[in-house]
């Protein structure tokens, strides 16, 4: 299953929402073990992330799908006989 651009540009939109609502309830914290040394700290973990995803979504706003190419089962006329 394909799907369009814009479909994929508002789940990028919702996913913002959610995680700037975790961040909000203060539900969020990071990993504190020997394999987290680059994003300790919770509120510049969640900027990054958002700043991240709105990147994604400026990049994704004005984009547009094609429609899917039908096959016919026929080759495209080249202009030869």
């Amino acid at each position: 299953m394909t799907r369009d651009a814009s479909e994929i540009y508002d789940d990028l939109k919702a996913l913002a929402n959610e995680l700037e609502d975790l961040a909000a309830s203060g539900r969020i914290t990071m990993s504190t073990d020997s394999w987290n040394q680059d994003h300790r700290d919770t509120k510049q973990a969640v900027a990054q992330a958002l700043a991240a995803l709105q990147q994604a979504i400026n990049a994704t706003c004005w984009m547009e799908t094609l429609p899917s190419p039908v096959p016919t089962g026929k080759e495209p006329d080249q202009g030869t006989r």
